[in-house]
């Protein structure tokens, strides 16, 4: 049997469930944010390895809900001041013939690499700072020597911080810029996380 599956527009969810806004009937879109704005705004920044995935069913207003918990082995601290250890909590997941889906919420899975940028971690239903915008994979480009490189969430490559703030492609559009674009042309992880360091205000770090 194929499992259940709820999906909840982001707008939907927020006046649903935090009732900080009236009932929203349709999805919307996360606006992109500027470079500075993701890195100022997070609460803090990291580069982490995913070491664990579980989804559990809580209760929430009367409701049962699904979220995934996601422990993270915290390989640098770019900004800000994590908690140890670091598990981010967001609403959505599977839990056997039941899952919920939460639109343009990225995804995790054990062993793999990220940039995150971190805000309301506990209290947010998502807690990556403009939700798809917060997530920046490091992949391994085999025919460079290994060299490491940075994705967008959509798994197109990254050329530069200004590009955080176009809108996520989607589907075919995401297909063809990934078959597109050069992974050596993409920024490295240190790269990134230099250009986080000097636009991070002296008072946040």
């Amino acid at each position: 049997m194929p499992p259940s599956v709820a999906r909840i527009p982001i707008l939907v969810w927020l006046g649903l469930c935090l009732a900080l806004m009236a009932p929203v009937t349709r999805a919307t879109t996360v606006i992109p944010p500027q470079f500075a704005e993701l890195v100022n705004n997070s609460d803090y920044v990291v580069r982490a390895r995913v070491k664990a995935v579980t989804a559990e069913v809580r209760v929430k207003q009367g409701q049962e809900l699904i979220y995934t918990r996601v422990e993270l082995e915290v390989l640098e601290t770019i900004a800000g001041q994590p908690p140890q250890p670091l598990v981010l909590t967001m609403l959505g997941g599977q839990v056997g013939d039941r899952r919920l889906t939460v639109q343009g919420a990225p995804t995790f899975y054990v062993g793999t690499e990220d940039i995150l940028f971190i805000k309301g971690n506990g209290r947010a239903f998502n807690p990556l700072y403009a939700m798809m915008h917060g997530q920046y994979p490091v992949m391994v480009d085999p025919r460079r020597a290994g060299r490491r490189y940075l994705n967008r969430s959509n798994l197109v490559p990254l050329l530069s911080t200004a590009e955080v703030a176009l809108p996520m492609a989607e589907g075919d559009l995401a297909e063809r810029l990934r078959r597109m674009r050069d992974p050596g042309q993409a920024l490295t992880p240190e790269q990134f996380i230099q250009a986080v360091k000097r636009v991070r205000r002296p008072d946040l770090r």
